[in-house]
């Protein structure tokens, strides 16, 4: 269960970087538009999984929405533009994660920066993993 939790928050606070990898745009908030077999959640899908993970108070909700979709608008922008993947889209996508994520990272209080932290943590080591790259060579089988 803990997996599935795991690869839920990933796919919740970073598809936008991910669906750069795999060359596919973005739907519009609430869409669910597929992308590599997943479907990408809306701003408050994203949301709502933030609020659960670091049990956001009402105070803090409608500014970290705000954040989460300025970076989903920017991110849309970036990919409606592009003709598919490239280092320079992936290093914009992730410049743009970054500012997102220092953002809210300014709205937390110390306990929830502390968890946020370690979600980053996660995602960079699984991104360094390959595991956010389709163009990078499958796992080796399990011996």
């Amino acid at each position: 269960m803990t997996k599935l939790k795991y690869a839920v928050l990933m796919l919740t606070l970073f598809v936008p970087m991910s669906l750069l990898a795999q060359g596919g745009g973005p739907g519009g908030p609430g869409e669910g538009q597929q992308h590599g077999g997943r479907a990408m959640p809306s701003v408050d899908e994203q949301l709502d999984h933030l609020s659960q993970k670091l049990n956001l108070t009402d105070a803090q909700k409608p500014q970290i929405k705000a954040i989460l979709q300025d970076q989903h608008d920017q991110m849309k922008r970036v990919m409606d533009s592009s003709s598919g993947p490239s280092e320079e889209n992936r290093s914009k996508m992730r410049d743009i994660h970054e500012a997102a994520a220092s953002k809210i990272r300014a709205v937390l209080t110390e306990e929830q920066k502390a968890k946020f932290d370690k979600m980053q943590d996660q995602h960079r080591k699984h991104m360094d993993e390959g595991h956010g790259d389709q163009g990078a060579p499958p796992p080796p089988p399990p011996q």
